[in-house]
């Protein structure tokens, strides 16, 4: 017979919300034992449980594991609820950095995927940036595949090990020493474009940013096997225009394998900083 006062486990679970196995799942590992277990196995729970419960609940949904919440609720004091709860503030909040930053992220895969859909391809411009910021790796200054494998791994771990960030949008840094001769370029950073961060202290030092400005822009269309020849149309369209160039020029993938499986799919944002007398209007971005 159901002692006075007491709950059956289903009877205690429909007033938790929660579901029996849940219920038996907590008491085989300690966590929320039942007040009484009949001869006959069965589970009964007091009403004062329902607060022991409701304690569980509220460390579960601050992300605490169980292992964890037993350990505290066997301990518990003002000061250590005053300790816990810092360190899971101190959590979620990291928690909410990364995911922040990855929906960033992906905001600006959209934007710029958009823009590429809208872009004129292969067709040297004048356009104006606000300014972006990256976070950086550097390459060394040696022009193979392996040294480039090398600082995108370096790359890839840095971002989302210590950053807490995706390594996308993508894009690099371009060294071309003699323009007369585009074939030479190597690469001397790797670039994440980010959002401005609120503090620059776990990027060390990795922060750039690229000047707002008027840039002579170039969208190529393909892999680096043919990258050298969209080089030498923009360097032509600046000569051409009569503009002095400021500053190193920039890659950014608009399109690459994210969207496709052929490099002739693929489309790089080029863009030079240049000096002009006219300043363009200029042309917003969402970040």
């Amino acid at each position: 017979m159901q002692p006075s006062l007491l709950l059956s486990t289903g009877e205690f679970a429909q007033m938790c919300n929660v579901s029996r196995e849940l219920l038996i799942h907590y008491d085989k590992i300690g966590l929320l034992k039942p007040q009484e277990v009949a001869e006959n196995g069965y589970r009964y729970y007091s009403l004062k449980q329902l607060y022991l419960f409701d304690a569980i609940r509220f460390f579960a949904d601050a992300g605490m594991a169980t292992k964890e919440i037993k350990e505290y609720l066997d301990n518990r004091t003002t000061e250590l609820f005053l300790g816990s709860i810092q360190t899971n503030i101190d959590r979620m909040q990291r928690q909410r950095d990364i995911l922040d930053a990855r929906i960033g992220m992906m905001e600006k895969m959209r934007y710029i995927t958009q823009r590429a859909l809208s872009f004129p391809k292969e067709k040297p411009s004048l356009s104006y940036w606000d300014e972006l910021c990256f976070l950086t790796t550097d390459v060394e200054l040696k022009r193979t595949k392996h040294v480039y494998a090398q600082a995108m791994s370096a790359h890839s771990d840095f971002c989302r090990n210590t950053a807490g960030m995706a390594t996308f949008p993508l894009g690099r840094i371009v060294d071309i020493p003699d323009w007369e001769h585009p074939e030479d370029y190597y690469y001397t950073k790797l670039l994440t474009w980010i959002s401005p961060p609120k503090s620059n202290a776990r990027f060390e030092g990795r922060i750039l940013r690229k000047p707002k400005g008027n840039y002579a822009v170039f969208l190529h269309r393909g892999g680096t096997s043919t990258i050298e020849q969209s080089y030498a149309k923009l360097f032509a369209f600046i000569k051409k225009e009569g503009f002095e160039a400021k500053g190193p020029l920039y890659e950014l993938d608009m399109n690459s394998y994210l969207m496709s499986e052929s490099s002739e799919d693929y489309l790089v944002h080029l863009s030079v900083l240049v000096d002009i007398e006219d300043a363009l209007k200029p042309e917003p971005h969402p970040f």
